[in-house]
């Protein structure tokens, strides 16, 4: 009797023991760490390695974030095109073959970047594809149902955690996509300039039809030209914004807000104060959201 009891207090343990495994998951910016929190929920740790002001194109890796990456059971990650300083390392077998590629989804919808300037005469077909696809809530959607795919591969004692997260996490984007659809429903916008062209995926979802941008992905510095024909087509309208991330491209952005009619908004892509808060990916969509109608919509 005492035997089976013995083996029996075993039995319940080693269960509990499987049930709180723990995976080191690791992600590159705010945004996955959002998507990937909302399908854990609290039962895992997410380690992000690019936060604060630090852009993702010019990350680079420090001996602490190699040491998360190789201890990682996951890495969650855009892609080379996003975030550049993790494309060698994640590149070699040890790394890939635990990554999560986002862009490289099958299903993800991608957009040809665009140069800077005014954006009235289509862009010509590349290879090339602009990386801030996080701001597609479809994308977020499609990738919460994968991410829980594999997590429930990885770890099959909690399959059931992750598939209602995921199923919890998509339906908050639903409802956040349909909030936003709303709110750009009013008429009359005011016409708008970003000073880096960041917003695409968001601007594409949302039917928003911006004049142009002073930087891009494929044009990373301002030019004189570029500049001047922004310019001269805000000039042209009697109220205009200007949307930045930070104060380092307020002040670059300067010679554009100084004409009059011009209002300056700050709109951040990546989240950061919203995934420092414990906020959630829905969130991070009507933030930008309220930001750019704040402005849009203002007066």
């Amino acid at each position: 009797m005492m035997l089976r009891l013995l083996m029996a207090a075993f039995l319940i343990c080693a269960a509990n023991v499987a049930q709180a495994r723990t995976l080191n998951i690791v992600t590159d910016i705010a945004p996955v760490t959002l998507l990937v929190r909302g399908v854990t929920g609290d039962a895992q740790d997410v380690v992000q390695l690019i936060s604060g002001p630090v852009s993702p194109h010019d990350f680079a890796l420090k001996p602490s974030d190699i040491r998360a990456l190789q201890a990682a059971d996951v890495i969650v990650w855009l892609g080379p095109e996003a975030t550049p300083g993790l494309a060698k390392l994640l590149a070699r077998p040890e790394f890939s073959a635990k990554a999560i590629t986002l862009n490289g989804l099958q299903g993800t919808f991608l957009l040809r970047p665009r140069h800077a300037g005014l954006f009235m005469v289509p862009e010509k077909a590349t290879d090339m594809f602009d990386p801030h696809t996080w701001l597609d809530p479809d994308n977020g959607a499609l990738w919460a149902g994968l991410i829980a795919e594999r997590l429930k591969s990885d770890d099959p004692d909690n399959a059931e955690s992750y598939a209602r997260g995921s199923d919890q996490l998509r339906a908050e984007i639903a409802l956040a996509k349909a909030r936003v659809t709303a709110l750009f429903a009013q008429n009359q916008p005011r016409p708008f300039v970003q000073f880096h062209d960041a917003f695409q995926y968001f601007e594409n979802q949302f039917a928003l039809r911006q004049l142009g941008a002073a930087t891009s992905e494929t044009d990373e510095a301002t030019s004189l030209g570029v500049m001047t024909q922004l310019r001269a087509e805000l000039a042209g309208y009697k109220a205009t914004c200007v949307f930045v991330q930070d104060e380092a491209q307020a002040l670059h952005a300067s010679a554009l807000v100084e004409i009059p009619g011009t209002a300056i908004a700050f709109v951040d892509p990546l989240g950061r104060d919203i995934a420092k808060s414990g906020g959630t990916y829905p969130a991070l969509l009507d933030a930008i959201a309220n930001a750019i109608a704040g402005c849009l919509y203002q007066g």
